[in-house]
């Protein structure tokens, strides 16, 4: 029931409430899960060309937050979809989208998981925009969703990887072996 690790520390008096393991999310990093694809807004679009392009019928569905870009493509802010719609119907035609948001929580692509679910879990935020480091070049977003799903392909591959396979041993003839019929012909 327990490792060899933990039944030696167990013996000596301290019982452990839980194995040790691995956290996938220690072992996974943002760029693996990151979606790369992704609608921008021009920092410079001004309130009066957002109600012309962005809230055509298509915008309806997916992406819920809109990351906001200069010319050198360098995150200066972000928007929800929320905030983008109000912004249209309230802010005067003449400001810029840059005039009107603020620096955003991000995520880098060297990170670990587990430092972006853990800054997720501190600021209440479910997308992050993933930047460059040195830079701050837009990479992508990640997204709570995005976290679970590596964490489920995790969950997977740990199934697949203890599946029973088939034993075939050359000194047995040609004949492949399964779990029961090797336990009768080795001691």
């Amino acid at each position: 029931k327990r490792s060899i690790l933990t039944e030696k520390v167990a013996r000596r008096g301290f019982h452990l409430t839980r194995e040790y393991a691995i956290d996938p999310l220690e072992i996974l990093f943002v760029r693996e899960v990151m979606r790369t694809k992704l609608a921008v807004l021009p920092a410079a679009a001004t309130v009066e060309e957002l109600r012309n392009f962005a809230l055509r019928p298509p915008m309806g569905r997916g992406q819920h937050l809109f990351p906001i870009v200069d010319q050198e493509q360098k995150l200066t802010g972000v928007v929800t979809r929320r905030q983008l719609r109000e912004l249209i119907d309230t802010e005067p035609a003449g400001l810029s989208l840059s005039e009107m948001v603020h620096a955003p929580v991000t995520a880098r692509p060297d990170e670990p998981l587990r430092v972006v679910v853990m800054r997720m879990a501190e600021t209440g935020l479910t997308r992050l925009p993933v930047v460059e480091s040195p830079g701050g070049k837009l990479m992508g977003m990640v997204s709570l969703q995005d976290l679970l799903g590596a964490r489920v392909r995790n969950l997977q591959e740990e199934r697949d990887r203890e599946r029973v396979l088939e034993i075939r041993l050359p000194f047995f003839g040609r004949r492949t072996l399964g779990p029961q019929t090797l336990e009768r012909h080795i001691p």
